[in-house]
């Protein structure tokens, strides 16, 4: 009835179903649908509230519950649920939350399986509320969610130094909130308390990623020699391998307690070729914020498309100056400045960082309907939506598995907005089964590469690894600390790369010994090298298809100085291709998110680690490419100005403020003060509401 049907004139005996599954064996999950779909429609159940809230308590749904109602005894278990010293009178635990809380905070270690909407930031919120630990180092999986863990825990900066970036000073109390990237490259870790990782599968590296797998688990073992509490957090885990040594003690709490409701709604399959009108149809029915979830950049494009033809969103006067702002920057014909006024966001990873979180914010606030999304937005950014559509099932053209597929599904409701969310399908839900998270830094099995089982400290060495990195231990072409320092990178690639350039040196070295600044024929050598032994290019990987074109784009890149809008306009120029303005603004994104933002800069100093020695040995300067890769890490601008992206401010804003003032920042705060300290003068309306969020957070 609660589903489908109206419950008018049975609403006592539901409440009393209710009452029998919270004391049934088992039954507590349906005990709590059950609830939550009754306060998702609190006027038919108006004259029940104290009998709910009392229902609430004993399911242990205390959030939801209104304290006045309760009886002495309930309102007694309803205040042992509230976090220590928090500072929102408003925040309640609800049951197992208030478990994982108490076993934290006794120093015993946790690792959560729980729903997406269980409430696991707010543990760690209350755990940092307490004050009982004074540095605590948080692990996110991406960039966008370091910026909203960030804001997130921007009350607490009265009493820590919040650090984003390795390049921050440390201060007395430190909340660190990073990726395991930047964890790997802070030169030292405060004693730390705490530390939690968010979305700890990725451990795990036959999922995902592989190569970010194996940093994670660097960064997993670098944490754990701080001795600190630790706390990882993920969704719909089944149990971890049996193989986690002795020492990693921890309380595994794998729970389905949920406190929205997901209704899985499968629709009609459509005709071949109707996919997309099918689509359009359902989002013109639909009531409430949407997530659309899509495989892939192109296929979002496609369908904002056919939302924005078919007439599906609504004309919103608040959008338009930030579509006018995206055109005038980017391209007037990139489809994100002509959907954004009609009520539909699109959000991939190719979409500079301070858009994607501004167009979250939209959709948060009611602006934005739709948001048509890929895997990128699924990972753990919190939105407010009503429903979600599966569009596409599929992810990296594999079928979506249960596990991911339950993510995805994850994302419809939302605490206190929206009691049970909608999902639909156009295709029946992968079958259930949920995955055994391997942690390879403690199994070691065959599958896990040599680059990880170098990093693994000795005494943890099982004895097959050990004899499988012995030679690495023996070998003279490359030290053993050079390839540990190489974090990620094959150790074989990098020995072969080694044996290479001593061959040939007499030939390379006129190309490798520089320093500074590279001419094109120099940086073309470095190219060769790291395309051919470091970083094998497989078919077009983010615009590059060949160590010669890797080395034009980085040339191109720097001739721009960080100008998106002077690269788009060149990728239109080529000759060759002529893209279209929609590829031809993400492929420039795509590049140098991907080339210059990460993956090059970490070659290359891991080229210069390898071939300086090598140079020395031979008579030859050594080389020092540390400012180029710098710079290019950078986009090329001045010092620090890309990395406030990350901050939610655009690099065209930021230079903007900047314009006449002096940009040699000596440090990442020293930019961030400036930043804060300039006047709105010339901004216009959004511009001016980008910056004071910015600042807001600070």
């Amino acid at each position: 009835m609660l589903t489908h049907g109206q419950p008018e004139g049975h609403q006592f005996e539901i409440l009393k179903l209710i009452s029998q599954l919270t004391h049934e064996t088992g039954q507590s999950a349906s005990a709590r649908e059950l609830l939550l779909r009754i306060l998702d429609r609190p006027a038919q159940f108006s004259r029940y509230t104290e009998l709910i809230d009392s229902l609430l308590r004993t399911a242990g749904l205390f959030p939801y519950a209104t304290p006045d109602n309760l009886s002495l005894p309930d309102l007694i278990a309803y205040e042992a649920h509230r976090p220590l010293d928090y500072d929102n009178d408003d925040v309640v635990f609800h049951e197992v939350q208030a478990k994982v809380y108490g076993r934290l905070m006794s120093n015993e270690n946790v690792i959560l399986s729980a729903p997406t909407s269980f409430g696991k930031s707010l543990v760690l919120d209350a755990l940092i509320a307490s004050g009982k630990f004074s540095n605590v180092a948080v692990v996110l999986p991406t960039i966008a969610l370091i910026d909203e863990t960030r804001k997130r825990l921007s009350r607490f900066r009265g009493q820590y130094r919040i650090i984003t970036h390795p390049t921050q000073p440390l201060g007395e109390r430190n909340l660190l909130v990073m990726t395991q990237e930047r964890i790997l490259d802070l030169p030292d870790l405060p004693q730390l308390d705490l530390f939690m990782i968010d979305e700890f599968y990725k451990l795990d590296i036959s999922r995902g990623e592989p190569d970010r797998g194996v940093l994670l688990n660097q960064a997993l073992q670098r944490l754990m020699r701080t001795g600190a509490t630790f706390y990882l957090a993920g969704p719909n885990i089944h149990a971890l391998a049996s193989s986690l040594p002795q020492d990693f003690v921890a309380s595994f709490v794998s729970t389905s307690f949920a406190t929205v409701v997901s209704d899985v709604k499968l629709m009609p399959t459509p005709p071949k070729g109707g996919e997309l009108e099918a689509l359009s149809s359902l989002c013109a029915q639909l009531d409430g914020p949407t997530l659309i979830y899509c495989q892939s950049p192109a296929r979002a494009r496609v369908v904002a498309r056919s939302l924005m033809a078919a007439g599906v969103g609504e004309y919103s006067p608040e959008l338009q100056e930030a579509a006018d702002w995206i055109g005038e920057n980017y391209h007037p014909e990139w489809l994100l400045c002509k959907s954004i006024p009609q009520g539909i966001g699109i959000h991939h990873g190719k979409i500079p960082r301070a858009l994607s979180q501004y167009q979250v914010g939209a959709f948060n606030a009611g602006h934005l309907k739709f948001l048509v999304c890929t895997s990128t937005l699924i990972e753990g950014v919190n939105t407010s939506a009503k429903n979600v559509v599966v569009f596409d099932h599929k992810l990296n053209r594999k079928n979506l598995d249960f596990f991911t597929f339950s993510n995805i599904k994850g994302r419809s409701g939302r605490m206190m907005r929206h009691f049970v969310g909608n999902v639909y399908l156009f295709r029946a839900p992968p079958q259930e089964d949920l995955p055994t998270v391997d942690v390879p830094l403690y199994s070691q099995g065959p599958q896990v590469p040599d680059s990880l089982l170098i990093q693994v400290d000795d005494p943890a060495l099982l004895p097959r690894s050990r004899e499988r990195i012995e030679k690495y231990r023996s070998q003279t072409d490359v030290p053993l600390e050079v390839l540990k320092k190489n974090s990620g990178l094959d150790p074989q690639s990098q020995i072969a790369l080694a044996k290479y350039v001593r061959r040939n040196l007499s030939r390379l070295a006129d190309n490798l010994a520089w320093s500074g600044w590279p001419e094109y024929e120099k940086l073309q050598a470095c190219c060769e090298l790291i395309v051919n032994f470091l970083h094998p290019v497989r078919g077009r990987m983010h615009g590059v298809s060949s160590a010669r074109q890797l080395a034009l784009r980085m040339n191109v890149a720097r001739g721009a100085q960080g100008d998106v809008h002077e690269l788009i306009l060149r990728e239109l120029a080529n000759p060759i291709e002529t893209p279209e303005p929609d590829d031809a603004v993400e492929n420039v994104l795509d590049f140098l998110r991907y080339w210059p933002g990460f993956t090059f800069p970490r070659l290359l100093m891991a080229l210069e680690s390898i071939v300086s020695p090598i140079l020395q040995e031979g008579g030859y300067e050594e080389c020092d490419y540390s400012a180029y890769a710098s710079s290019a890490k950078g986009y090329f601008l001045p010092r620090f100005v890309a990395e406030v992206e990350d901050y939610g401010l655009p690099i065209q804003l930021a230079m903007k403020i900047l314009r006449g003032r002096s940009y040699n920042a000596e440090t990442m705060d020293d930019l961030l003060g400036r930043l804060e300290r300039a006047r709105e003068g010339d901004m216009n309306d959004f511009e001016t509401g980008l910056y004071r969020t910015f600042v807001e957070f600070l």
